[in-house]
This record gives C-alpha cells, sequence and structure tokens, in this order.
C-alpha cells in the first residue's frame, strides 16, 4: 500500500501556544491543506453479537486501509456501563509477598504450582532444556505401534482424510514422530553442531525410545522444510494462522529539492523503497496470546506488596528436604494460606519487580476498565491488556563486508523478564527488517533534478522511510481499530479475553532514539524527554536542573504546528533544509521537519509517543557516562607521568576473577580499552577502586574515589532487578551525588592535569584524516596535528550524564532497568547472525525471514507434542500400575533393547561439565561423594611437619567435629563458638571420636546454592584454587554506614575441602556418619580504617596473624557458609612476609602471572578489600532490603535452627501435569523392586529414560536389593564398618568416582541447612 506524506499531517491545527514563534495560518487555501488523521473515535462500527465472532474480530472500515481517509461524522456506539470494581488481594507467599489486583483476573499465575526449576538460574542449574521439554523422553511401550496414529487409534494410511483434519497428529505436518524430531534438532538455536551438539542428536534423538529409523527411509530434508513452510491451519483460533507470516512490500516517500516549488506534498515526485519484511501487528499479538507458552503471562497488571519484615517472618517457616528424599519431589507451593487483611498500600512495601506490576501498566489498565464496555460483551469476558515493548537498532551480520540489517523487535511485556532473556524460548517476535535508502537514491534524484541529492536531503529522507514504515505497521490489519475496540481471543490458558493493545516501551540507544523522536542529534535540547538545553547538563542533581528536566516534551498542538509549517515551507516554498528559517521555527525544541507516525496515529486517543524512550542503561551508562569518565582517568595517568599507567595495568592483571564469568580475568593493556563490551566496563567498574588507590596524590585521588563509588553505587542500584522505595530513593542520592562529584573532578581535578588524546584515539583520528584526504575533502592545516596528540578535555554536557536523574523515575513507571534495556535486544541480534550464516548470502532478508518463521512453527509444534507426550506417559505409568496390581506379569522387554546404556551409564544430554551432575537447587550445598583423594590425617600432618597452618591440625579438627556433634543434643555453636569451646572438651572425649581409618577425603569443590535478593535460585562454586573467598554471619548485627566497629560477616579463605566419617565410641551412633568440613584461613576485618556507604570506601581485611586471640586457621561447617566473596588486593600497600611463612594454604591459590614478584609464593598482601559491587546480590546482601535475604539474619537464622518440624505440603516441588503420573510411578517402582525378577526384567525399559526420574529410582531399587541381598549372604561381616571399607577408595585412587558425581546433599550434618530456602519455606512470590 502507497503511504502518502499528507497521512503524517493533521487536517487542522490551532497555532502554537506562544504566537510569537511562528506565524498562524489563519485561512489556508484548499490547494495547501491536508489530508485529515485518522479519529479513530468516528470509526465505531456496529460488532456482531459475540456468539457470532467465534474470536475474529469484525474486519473493520474499509476506508482505514485507504491512503487518503476522510472524515466520518462523531458518533458513539450504545456500550455497557463500566462495571463496579473491587480490589482483589492475592495470597501471600512465605516470603510475604502478595499481589492487588484491580479486579479479580480468571487466572493468576502465580497461584498455580510451579516448579523450583522456574526459578532457578538456567545457566546455573542447567534447567533451561527442561523449561523447553516439559515431559520425560516417550518410552518404547508409550510410542503407538507402527502404523497407528498416537491420537486417533486408528492406521494413519487407511484413516479417512475428514477425520485427519478433525484431529490431526500433534507432529502435523510431519509424516511422523522422527521427522519433527530431526527438523527440530536442526533448527535449533544452535547453527555449529558442536560436541554437545552431537550428543544432543545421539541420546536425545536417536536413542530416544519412540524414534524409528524406518520412518526416515525416505527422508528428505528440503522436502520436509517445503512441507513445514507451506504448512497453515485454516482454524483463526490456531496460532499457525495463514494471517501471521511475512509479507514484502514496499514503501514511498517524497522527494524534496531546494528552490522547487509545488503545489502541495502531494505533487512532490515520490521514490519507492523495496525490500521491506514486515508481519501483521495484530496477528502477531494473536498467535502469541493462543499459544499455550502464554499461561505464566500476566494479562491484568497487578501491584506486588511485600509484608514489612515482622509480619512476613510470622509466616510458618520449614527446613529443606533431608538427604535421604528425593530432589524432584521437594519444593513448595506457590502460595501459603496466610493472606493480607486489608489494602496492599496501608500493609505492605511497595516492590517493583516486572512491566505488569509498573505504574505505568496500571495506570494504562485503569484508562481501559474506566471505558464502557463493548456492545454485547457479556459481563464475565476478562478485558485485558497486552503490553507492547519494541526495540529497533541496525546491526552488522559479519565482522568484514557490508552485510547488515534494521531489525524491529517485538516483545510482550505480560511476560515475565526472566523468560524474555532467554533466547531458546524465543520470546523475541520478529516484526519487521527495515530497509536502508538504496544507493539508487542518488540516480533517481539526478534524473527528475539533474544534480545529486545534498547531505541534508539524503538525511531527511532517511528520517522520512523510518517513519513511513512505522505508519504501515500501524495500519495493518485494521490495528488501530484494534486498539480502540480490541479483539477477542481464545487465549492459550483456557481464557476467553478482549484485549487491547498498549505501547510501553521502545528500547534503542541514542542515536536511535533521535530518529524515532524526531529531534535532531546532539542538539540545543539534546534529550528525547524533557526540553532542557545542552548547557545545563553540568547542574546535575541540583534544584535548578530538577525544575528544568520537569519540562517534558510533549505531543501537543504547538509540535505539530511547527513541523507543519516548516514541511510547508519545504514542499510549497522550496526551502531548503539547512535554512535558517527552519532553525528558527524548529530549533528551540531541536526538532526535526518530520511527522512522527506514533504520533499520526496515537495521539488523538492521548497517547504521547515521547515517553516511549526510556533511558538504555547499557548504551547511556555502561558505554556512555563510565566510559566516557573511565577513558579521562586514563589520560590523567598519562599526564601524571612515571610508571602510572604500567602500574595500573599490573594491578588489573593481578584482580582475582569471581563467579561464573561474573568478573573475569583482565586483559593484559587494560589502559588501551580495544574492543571491548559493556560487560568489560561493568567489571572495570567493580574492580576499579583496589586498583586505582593511591596512583594520584592526595585531594585527587579522594575526589576520584569518592567519584568512582558512586558510580559503583548507581551501577549496582541500577541493575537491580526488584526495586522498593528505599532503593529507588537511593537510586536518585547516587545520581545526585554523581552529579556533585563531576562538578568537583572538573573543577578541581581536570585543572591540574595537562591531558591529550590517548595512543589509541590518536591512531582513530590519524585514520578518519586519511580516509578524508582519500574523499578529496580539505583536511589543511590538520596535517601537523596529525603526528601529536590534540588536547582533551573532559566533556561534562553530554546527554547520557543528563539522563542519569531519569533512571529512578522511569524504575518507578516501567520497573526496573533490565525490562527497558537494550540488552535484550542486543542477545536478539546473536540470533540474527546465526542465521545470516544458513543464508546463501544473496538477499538474505527474505531468506532470515523464512528461518524464524520455521522456527515459530517448529516451538508451536514441540509444545503440542510434549503436551502429546505427557498424557502418553500418564496413561502408560496408570496401567503399569494396574498390571502389577492384578498380579500380570509385565510385558517381556524389548530384545533390542539389550544395547541400551545400564542405568549406571545413563547421563542427561550435554553433562560432560562436572557443574551438569546433580544440583538440586534444593539444599543448600553440594560436595561429591567421591573417596578417590584419600588422604591419611597423621601422615599426612607429619609430611607437613613445621608448616605453620598445620599446627594442631588434628586436635582442632577433633574439637570442630566434636562441637558439632554435640550440637545435636545441646546448644548449636557458631564457627567463632566452636573454636572458643575447644577447651571444653578434655582427652577423653577427643579419645570417643573415632575417624574412620584415619582418613579424610579430598574435593576439588564445593557448590553453594543461595537464594537472591529477587527470589531466584542461583549457585556459587568454591574452588580453593581460583575461587577460594566466602562469606559467613559473624553474630554481630551489621552497620551499613560504617560507623561502628559491628560488621555483619566474616570472611575465610578455603584451603582445602575434604570429608570425614566419623561416629562416636559407646553412644547412640551404631554407624559411622559422613561430615563434610572446610579448612580455612582466616580474614579480619580492619576498623582502623573506614568503610561502607557512608565513607564511600570498601572495607578492608587482612590475614589473622598466628598468635593473635583470634585463631589464623580453622574448620567450618559447609552450611555456615552464606556466599562466596570477592576480595581484591589492596595493591598500594604491598606485600609482607610477616603474616604467614612459606606455607601450603598460600600455594593453593597462587596464581602464576609474568609479573608476579619472585617472592610472592612467600608472601602475602598486607591488606585486602571487600568488593561490595561483585553482583547485585552480594551488593543487596551490605546495602539491605532484599525480601529474598529476609531469612538470612542473626536472629532468625539461630532460632529457626532448631526447627525439625517435618516437612510440609511447600515442599511438593512436582510440576502439576506430571503429579499423578510420578505418583503412580513411585508405588509402581516401590513395588517393582521388591521383585528381582521383575526388576530385571523392566531394567532396560527403565534404562531409556536418561536423567528421568525412572532412572533415578530405578538405580536407588536396583542398589537396595543388592544391599539387602549381600545383607543375607554377609553374616560374617565386620559390623557398621564393613560398608565403608568394602567401598573406601585405596590411595592408588582405584576408585572410578570423582567430583563429577553422586553429589551428596549438606544436610546430613546438621538437622538443619542455613539457607534461606529452609529458613523460610521456599514458596514462589
Amino acid at each position: 500500500m502507497v503511504q502518502h506524506y499528507k497521512d503524517f499531517l493533521p487536517t487542522s491545527y490551532a497555532g502554537p501556544s506562544t504566537p510569537q514563534l511562528a506565524p498562524k495560518v489563519t485561512d489556508p487555501s484548499p490547494a495547501l491543506s491536508f489530508a485529515p488523521s485518522l479519529h479513530i473515535e468516528q470509526l465505531h462500527q456496529p460488532e456482531p453479537p459475540l456468539d457470532s465472532q467465534e474470536g475474529v474480530e469484525p474486519a473493520g472500515p474499509s476506508h482505514l486501509l485507504s491512503p487518503s481517509p476522510t472524515p466520518v461524522p462523531d458518533k458513539e456506539l450504545p456500550r455497557h456501563q463500566a462495571p463496579l470494581r473491587t480490589k482483589h488481594i492475592s495470597s501471600t507467599s512465605t516470603f510475604g509477598l502478595y499481589r492487588e489486583f484491580p479486579i479479580k483476573p480468571k487466572r493468576d499465575p502465580e497461584e498455580t504450582v510451579q516448579t523450583l526449576d522456574a526459578f532457578c538460574d538456567p545457566t546455573t542449574f542447567h534447567v533451561e532444556d527442561e523449561a523447553l521439554r516439559l515431559h520425560t523422553p516417550l518410552s518404547k511401550e508409550a510410542a503407538p505401534p507402527d502404523g497407528e496414529d498416537p491420537i486417533c487409534g486408528a492406521n494413519s494410511g487407511s484413516r479417512a482424510a475428514d477425520d485427519a483434519d478433525s484431529n490431526p497428529p500433534p507432529y502435523t505436518p510431519f509424516p511422523n514422530i522422527s521427522t519433527f524430531d530431526m527438523l527440530y534438532w536442526q533448527n535449533n538455536e544452535s547453527i555449529t553442531k558442536s560436541n554437545a551438539q552431537l550428543n544432543l542428536l545421539t541420546r536425545g534423538v536417536f536413542q530416544e525410545p519412540g524414534f524409528n529409523v524406518a520412518d526416515l527411509a525416505h527422508f528428505d530434508a528440503a522436502h520436509e522444510v517445503r512441507r513445514l513452510d507451506e504448512y497453515v491451519e485454516t482454524d483463526e483460533r490456531s496460532p499457525l494462522s495463514a494471517k501471521d507470516g511475512w509479507t514484502q512490500s514496499s514503501v514511498h516517500v517524497r522527494l524534496p529539492k531546494e528552490g522547487v516549488r509545488y503545489e502541495s506534498e502531494e505533487h512532490a515526485p515520490l521514490f519507492a523503497v523495496e525490500g521491506l519484511w514486515h508481519r501483521s501487528l495484530p496477528q502477531v499479538i494473536r498467535s502469541a496470546l493462543q499459544r499455550p507458552g502464554m499461561k505464566t503471562w500476566h494479562m491484568i497488571p497487578h501491584k506486588l506488596f511485600a509484608l514489612q519484615p515482622s509480619r512476613s517472618h510470622s509466616v510458618s517457616r520449614s527446613p529443606s528436604p533431608s538427604p535421604s528424599s528425593t530432589s524432584s519431589h521437594s519444593s513448595s507451593s506457590a502460595c501459603s494460606s496466610h493472606t493480607a487483611s486489608s489494602s496492599g498500600d496501608d500493609d505492605g512495601i511497595r516492590v517493583r519487580t516486572e512491566i505488569y506490576n509498573s505504574d505505568a501498566a496500571i495506570e494504562e489498565y485503569d484508562r481501559i476498565l474506566d471505558k464502557p464496555r463493548e456492545e454485547g460483551d457479556p459481563d464475565d469476558l476478562e478485558y485485558s491488556m497486552t503490553m507492547i515493548c519494541w526495540y529497533s537498532d541496525a546491526t552488522r551480520l559479519t565482522n568484514f563486508g557490508p552485510a547488515s540489517m534494521y531489525p524491529l523487535y517485538h516483545y510482550f511485556g505480560n511476560q515475565s523478564k526472566y523468560e524474555r532473556v532467554r533466547p531458546s524460548l524465543y520470546p523475541a517476535h520478529h516484526l519487521a527488517y527495515i530497509p536502508s535508502l538504496p544507493d539508487t537514491i542518488q540516480d533517481v534524484y539526478t534524473e527528475i533534478y539533474g544534480i545529486p541529492a545534498t547531505a541534508a536531503v539524503l538525511t531527511f529522507l532517511k528520517r522520512e522511510l523510518i517513519q513511513a514504515i512505522i505508519l504501515l505497521i500501524l495500519d495493518t490489519d485494521n490495528f488501530m481499530y484494534i486498539y480502540v475496540h480490541g479483539q477477542i481471543i481464545d487465549c492459550g490458558d483456557g481464557v476467553r479475553r478482549r484485549d487491547f493493545p498498549r505501547f510501553f516501551i521502545w528500547s534503542a540507544d541514542y542515536v536511535e532514539k533521535v530518529i524515532l523522536a524526531c529531534i535532531k542529534y546532539l542538539a540545543r535540547c539534546h534529550c528525547p524527554r524533557c526540553r532542557i538545553n545542552k548547557e545545563h547538563t553540568i547542574g546535575l542533581g541540583t534544584l535548578a536542573d530538577i525544575y528544568r528536566r520537569n519540562k517534558v516534551r510533549e505531543d501537543n498542538d504547538d509540535v505539530v504546528y511547527r513541523i507543519t509549517l516548516v514541511r510547508k515551507w519545504i514542499f510549497e516554498e522550496g526551502m531548503p533544509l539547512t535554512s535558517v528559517h527552519l532553525d528558527r521555527i524548529l530549533g528551540d525544541l531541536s526538532l526535526t521537519p518530520t511527522r512522527s507516525a506514533m504520533s499520526m496515529r496515537l495521539r488523538d486517543h492521548g497517547f504521547n509517543f515521547y515517553s516511549l524512550f526510556v533511558p538504555d542503561f547499557l548504551h547511556e551508562f555502561k558505554l556512555g557516562v563510565w566510559k566516557s569518565i573511565f577513558t579521562h582517568f586514563m589520560r590523567i595517568l598519562y599526564a601524571a607521568g612515571g610508571d602510572k599507567i604500567q602500574e595500573f595495568n599490573k594491578r588489573f592483571r593481578q584482580v582475582p576473577t569471581f563467579g561464573r564469568s561474573t568478573i573475569r580475568r583482565f586483559s593484559t593493556n587494560v589502559s588501551d580499552q580495544g574492543k571491548l563490551a559493556a560487560r568489560d566496563y561493568e567489571d572495570r567498574l567493580q574492580c576499579f577502586m583496589p586498583v586505582w588507590d593511591a596512583l594520584l596524590p592526595g585531594i585527587d585521588n579522594r575526589i576520584t574515589t569518592d567519584l568512582t563509588f558512586d558510580l559503583c553505587m548507581f551501577l549496582s542500584l541500577g541493575k537491580l532487578r526488584a526495586h522498593v522505595p528505599e532503593t529507588l530513593q537511593s537510586l536518585d542520592n547516587a545520581a545526585i551525588a554523581i552529579g556533585s562529584d563531576v562538578r568537583t573532578f572538573v573543577k578541581k581535578t581536570c585543572g591540574k592535569y595537562d591531558t591529550v588524546e590517548l595512543p589509541r584515539e590518536a591512531a582513530a583520528r590519524g585514520r578518519r584524516e586519511a580516509r578524508l584526504t582519500a574523499q578529496g575533502k580539505n583536511v589543511q592545516g590538520k596535517a601537523k596535528a596529525s603526528s601529536a596528540r590534540n588536547r582533551k578535555s573532559f566533556n561534562p554536557q553530554t546527554y547520557k550524564l543528563h539522563a542519569l536523574m531519569d533512571y529512578a523515575c522511569t524504575c518507578r513507571m516501567h520497573g526496573p532497568t533490565d525490562n527497558t534495556s537494550t540488552q535484550t535486544g542486543e542477545c536478539e541480534h546473536c540470533r540474527i547472525k546465526r542465521l545470516y550464516e544458513r543464508t546463501n548470502k544473496h538477499r538474505h532478508v527474505g531468506q532470515i525471514a523464512k528461518h524464524t518463521r520455521r522456527a515459530d512453527k517448529l516451538q508451536i509444534i514441540k509444545m503440542r507434542t510434549d503436551e502429546w507426550r505427557t498424557k502418553l506417559r500418564v496413561s502408560r505409568a496408570k496401567q503399569k500400575l494396574a498390571q502389577l496390581r492384578s498380579g500380570d506379569s509385565p510385558p517381556p522387554a524389548d530384545p533390542a533393547s539389550s544395547s541400551r546404556p545400564q542405568p549406571s551409564q545413563v547421563t542427561l544430554p550435554g553433562d560432560a561439565s562436572e557443574e551438569v551432575i546433580g544440583c538440586s537447587p534444593d539444599v543448600h550445598y553440594h560436595i561429591a561423594e567421591s573417596r578417590r583423594n584419600v588422604i591419611n590425617i597423621s601422615n599426612w600432618t607429619f609430611d607437613n611437619r613445621g608448616d605453620p597452618a598445620l599446627k594442631d591440625f588434628s586436635l582442632n579438627l577433633q574439637n570442630h567435629l566434636l562441637a558439632r556433634l554435640a550440637a545435636r543434643f545441646g546448644p548449636m555453636y557458631t564457627p567463632e563458638e566452636e573454636w572458643q569451646a575447644s577447651d571444653q572438651f578434655s582427652f577423653a572425649d577427643r579419645s570417643r571420636l573415632v575417624i574412620h581409618k584415619g582418613r579424610m577425603y579430598s574435593h576439588q569443590i564445593l557448590r553453594l546454592n543461595y537464594t537472591t535478593y529477587d527470589l531466584r535460585r542461583s549457585q556459587d562454586i568454591i574452588n580453593p584454587r581460583t575461587h577460594g573467598d566466602i562469606m559467613l554471619l559473624s553474630g554481630e548485627e551489621p552497620d551499613p554506614n560504617g560507623s561502628s566497629s559491628a560488621h555483619g560477616y566474616e570472611y575465610a579463605r578455603v584451603i582445602k575441602i575434604f570429608h570425614v566419617n566419623v561416629r562416636l565410641e559407646d553412644s547412640s551412633m551404631a554407624e559411622f556418619e559422613r561430615m563434610d568440613v572446610l579448612f580455612v584461613r582466616w580474614f579480619q576485618v580492619d576498623h582502623s580504617v573506614p568503610g561502607g556507604f557512608k565513607a564511600k570506601r570498601l572495607y578492608r581485611v587482612a590475614f589473622t596473624p598466628p598468635g593473635d586471640d583470634e585463631p589464623a586457621f580453622g574448620f567450618i561447617d559447609p552450611s555456615y557458609v552464606v556466599r562466596a566473596s570477592h576480595i581484591i588486593p589492596a595493591f598500594a600497600h604491598g606485600r609482607t612476609d610477616k603474616l604467614l611463612g612459606p606455607s601450603l594454604a598460600r600455594n593453593v591459590a597462587i596464581q602464576l602471572q609474568a609479573d608476579m614478584p619472585s617472592n610472592a609464593a612467600d608472601t602475602d598482601f598486607r591488606y585486602h578489600y571487600i568488593n561490595l559491587f561483585a553482583d547485585r546480590d552480594i551488593f543487596m546482601r551490605y546495602y539491605g532490603g532484599g525480601i529474598g535475604h529476609r531469612a538470612n539474619t542473626q536472629t532468625t537464622a539461630l532460632d529457626i535452627a532448631m526447627d525439625d518440624e517435618d516437612i510440609g505440603s511447600e515442599w511438593q516441588d512436582i510440576d502439576p501435569e506430571l503429579a499423578e503420573a510420578q505418583a503412580a510411578e513411585e508405588e509402581y517402582d516401590r513395588q517393582v523392586a521388591e521383585q528381582p525378577d521383575v526388576l530385571r526384567r523392566l531394567a532396560p525399559d527403565i534404562a531409556g529414560h536418561p536423567g528421568g526420574v525412572r532412572a533415578a529410582i530405578f538405580e536407588e531399587a536396583e542398589q537396595n536389593h543388592l544391599l539387602a541381598s549381600a545383607a543375607d549372604d554377609g553374616a560374617n561381616g565386620d559390623g557398621p564398618d564393613s560398608d565403608l571399607e568394602g567401598d573406601a577408595a585405596d590411595e592408588d585412587g582405584r576408585d572410578e568416582e570423582d567430583d563429577s558425581e553422586d553429589v551428596v546433599s549438606g544436610d546430613r550434618d546438621l538437622p538443619f541447612p542455613l539457607d534461606e530456602y529452609a529458613l523460610e519455606g521456599y514458596a514462589p512470590p
């Protein structure tokens, strides 16, 4: 459809609010008038009755698609009066969270029982595949017989055509499920078939019991792909509707020329831009809402509240499951029975986490409910709102070459942000691929006007092209009619709704924002949200700045009039685009002569399109404010002279890493910057203060350190995924502090140093000048400067610095910054680049569009097959259980199954890395059961005699174990109290303690699970060689301001992870019991220097010296460990050998560097700093206010420690769809385990479920059977020690187990695990 630019202008305009700005047109001639804008309220048409719609909206007015719509007389449809609304308060979770809805929703996703995996970090616990595969693999018995349809139960070859159409199999359009599995594997998110992908093919496809090689006898990939491309479903309620597909169109722009006048803009020549690939916006929305995956979406906005801490702790608590319980049967219910008694505003703290619980969503939904209901809608028809979030940005597809794309991604704010960031769930809906202005524009322009287009004309046409494409998308399939009246959709969760789409966020970098907002780049008013002048940016955070930024941009009559007037001058008067007369009209607001398509279509409905352009934390802070400040810091170091740059780089190379790529190893030359991503600059900011310490003298060091600390505060607060009022106020305060610090930095520090370009900046300038010279442009006068570095000063007058004060306001309106950041869209760019590799590189845009459509179709079919397989599994479990109860023999094993792997060999796809194995998220920690690394305690301490770290090692270990055993029958000891209680144990007490064979079994890693501040489940890996620093609760009340000597945590460095098997003689302990132990070196907090948020300094610690009142070394129960800690050396204070001589305690964690001193192995850093900003969760543990940290306090930890009540229903971690099947399988397997002959016959079948529940149950059943047989045959055993002696590994390492197998829960050593989930009883918010 050809779009004329008369659509960009209103019918009439009343002139500016200040008449002196521009002349007022009082009597425009008919030839100069423009086509009227669409007033949707004038387009009301009577709708057919609800029962006749069948989920499909009427086509709407036909003239809505006309290039020149004509006005329609005002009239209103008869509508129902909006019913009275009453707020609905949900039940309260065990963490004290509840929701307040404006109306009672028909379905609340949070009220449904959810597995613990849904709240786990997918990269940590490897739950991503489980989220996509909601079932265990289909077994051979569950597979339908050859030639029989699994749904209809009839032979597929003889089935009638009408039956096939009415009830097709779930893998339609493919002939069998084996073909679908092959196509789905081919089109998964990976294009490089690595070892993991090959394992997935061989284990997840070929060894699938339902996989039949005979089905692939005539398999042709090209034919099956063509079948998939052509497949559509005629049912409009299907997400595979024929209307939801890609369309190739063209758009037109008008060509202006200086000095050439036209009767009106309509008479200017048109230029057609081909190659626009786009989809129908209404169909994208309908298809997404019809998918089963939207069951977790929130269609009704609400407010999220947290009870006050005193009230939230009143909820009943239960410990974590015991080690003997199966992890898959342990979770929490979604909500407790406790309910809020009154409005959340009175009793709760407002929590902002998602777009659907933001102020903007709630206000917009209230406007929808305030309108009269549509004629014919029953009262029980739920009105919902689709929250549209767009992202657009150009991206290069290759490192070399011109291949690029300009995609427009569509996200749904109804979907949780934890799902939107996972590309494997396909949250991004590709809406359009925007073409660039073709090179032929100059040929056409020259043919029309005789001269090529100027740079100003080309810039104007590029802006016009973007708006024309957006206008085409908004005018497709009556979207504006749906915007006003909504569309009735039978959603995938089984609820029928009338859905109203609304725009909330358009994420983009600054360059993209100024194009979409139709303002000039880096002009006088550089902000797309307010009208502040650039020269006032330095006043960030002052009262005058707050007053100025409150003058927000509005899409009012004045703006429309200015643009209309200058477009009239351009096309009708032939005025050049660079004319000063245009600048007089547009310059005050830095406008461009382009009218926004959003303004044309949505302004009449009270929508201010400037509100879409929220600040971008990725580009505007990490790659904006911090990058510019970091760059100038480097200029100052160069100007300071000496070896400061070399020392700066050396220190960064020695900064330890942290977490799973949270803080990575820094490059050898940090000051060079090079090609860095946003995460690299973020890591540098988090670790900057210890490295920068004392590189500048006196006051300059203090000023720059204060600025860096406030930047770290802003980074940590801005990245939070859950905000409460206190954190939002702190975010505002951090922005104000940065403004003050920047002014002080510019005034007092920058002037002292003669800063020039960095070497990299000078080289880049030289390349630019050489390129301009090659193009024939005049660069005279700059040749001399090219050989020397130019002077560079810090520029504080930037939009990105100005935007710092807008983040807190944006978080209040739209939720945390991860909802508005461009990082999600940048991740989707990676998928575009992968798909480009699958094309033939010729006209790649259309091919990429086809690939994305195939992925969407396969994902929908995958959901259907998953549901089908789940139903078959339930039926199979019931059938086998019925056969066993009736006494019938189970069917014989499949002879072909003899080649299948045995249960001990069955592994999950892609479990080559040790992180995959058995890390159940519902326990506090995991240590492997391996006994490969055996150490004789006496021999080991004798071989290392003289080592100060091992002084009285055996004695202290015995005291530690006795203190832990004493806690079973008396008061529980903290780590400090255990050391103090060591004198209470006499020689007789220690002689009662028996350590089996005097051995300890060493391990490499400790996996530590924890609950984050935003109620997610994550994990730290403690490795003495790489990440050995840990933090524990100190028993002291923490002081965030650092005004007292109290500190909330203790710190230690793990030297060795091991376990021992112990028991007490003459006690109730009949058998040896395993106890996990950490051997650590203690830190002590240095209270002689200020630390904390008030002092704007990091806490300083030092290793506890030997002979101090406190022990330098000790033992820790892993249950006491809260989290890993990032401890950075205080480089400015140097190293010392007075703390500890040569010792294995230091060598275990030594990291050899090329520039490390030769005596590094025998010395320690004198001091270290605690990195308060290592990640979000670490920051919130010091700052306070984290909802997930409420249980992790000194008072509640000791109280709940003695809670030994039985596990309640809060720990039922079973998917509702599989609960019945798993219950039947449990009973079935328990009965099978008692029948060895039946067990052996069913072994191949059970082993056919790699990684499933049945495989684990089989292993347990077989082990119990073998142990029972051994007990019957081995009456002459060695008592309770025989088990351990038979299984223990010899010193020669014959045991085949290692740290990557058979983990054990940390619950064995204490009656409770000191963990948040156990303390509070886990429940989703």
